[in-house]
């Protein structure tokens, strides 16, 4: 650095800068679109993701899955609790391309278990969920409890407050 004039190392400075900006924007570019761990997952990776449950199996998941539903619990949620790590998988910078993602992670998981998709569904889900409600019995409301029996309790008062005063009448002379 002897011998450099303040501007030759102003302007390194500034290029040096310059290059740690542009490298930042490059990794974000590269990223923009990558899962969140930053890696991009194989097909197997993915599909074990797709697959993970705490309750060991698919096959268990997708009974607590329909129960929870079945109870009230809305469809995302229930999903979410049963099959934790999806969301993860399909996030997106859109509806439309999560929605791909996860379609096609499915098919490969489909694929992996050598099962068929099932067809998408046409036109509006709202029918199904009707059908669904008719058919499964309402939520069981907790029991009430006892009415309490003979006299009530008298309920418990604080301490009187002092009598007001009585009014007084207003002072004479100044109107």
């Amino acid at each position: 650095m002897a011998g450099q004039s303040s501007q030759e190392l102003l302007a390194q400075t500034v290029d040096s800068f310059a290059t740690r900006v542009q490298q930042y924007a490059d990794g974000i570019a590269n990223r923009l679109g990558a899962p969140l761990s930053g890696t991009q997952l194989t097909r197997d990776q993915a599909v074990q993701r797709w697959n993970y449950t705490p309750l060991g199996s698919t096959q268990a998941a997708d009974a607590h899955y329909h129960q929870l539903v079945a109870q009230g619990t809305p469809p995302g949620q229930a999903l979410q609790q049963v099959y934790p790590m999806r969301q993860m998988l399909y996030q997106g910078p859109d509806l439309r391309s999560a929605i791909d993602t996860a379609k096609q992670i499915q098919g490969w998981a489909h694929d992996a278990a050598g099962t068929e998709p099932p067809p998408p569904l046409e036109g509006s889900t709202t029918p199904l969920l009707l059908n669904l409600q008719r058919t499964q019995p309402p939520p069981q409301m907790p029991p009430m409890p006892p009415q309490p029996t003979g006299p009530l309790p008298a309920p418990a008062v604080g301490p009187a407050l002092p009598p007001l005063p009585p009014p007084q009448p207003p002072p004479q002379g100044l109107t």
